[in-house]
Parts: C-alpha cells; structure tokens; sequence
C-alpha cells in the first residue's frame, strides 16, 4: 500500500467564527436550553412549596 497520493490532499483552514454560515442546530439547542432552564425553574417553584405546605402541616399538627 503506497501513500502517495495522501500528501498531495490539503484542508484549507477553517474560517473565523463570524464568516461561518449560521447553524441550522442553534436555535433549536437555544430553544430546548430556555426549556430547561423554565423546566428547573418550576420544579423549584413546586418544591419550595411543598416544602412550605409541609413545615405548615407539621406545624398545625403539633398546635392541635
């Protein structure tokens, strides 16, 4: 096997960051971040309040 015909390939170096063309993937992993981070953002809202309605139990109980 020769590898002759490798060293004549070359790869021209990538453009900068603000010549590429804009991603298809962007705006869907911006969309599905904004998602998750409403996603966390409820479950924190959910946990705080049970944890309120909890400590409201527990504290009824322990008057009555």
């Amino acid at each position: 096997m020769s590898q002759k015909g490798l060293a004549s390939v070359t790869t021209s170096p990538a453009p900068p960051d603000d010549q590429r063309p804009p991603s298809r993937r962007r705006p869907w992993t911006r969309a599905q971040r904004r998602a998750a981070a409403g996603h966390f953002v409820r479950g924190l809202a959910y946990g705080t309040g049970l944890a309120i309605a909890s400590l409201v139990s527990y504290w009824i109980q322990r008057m009555v």
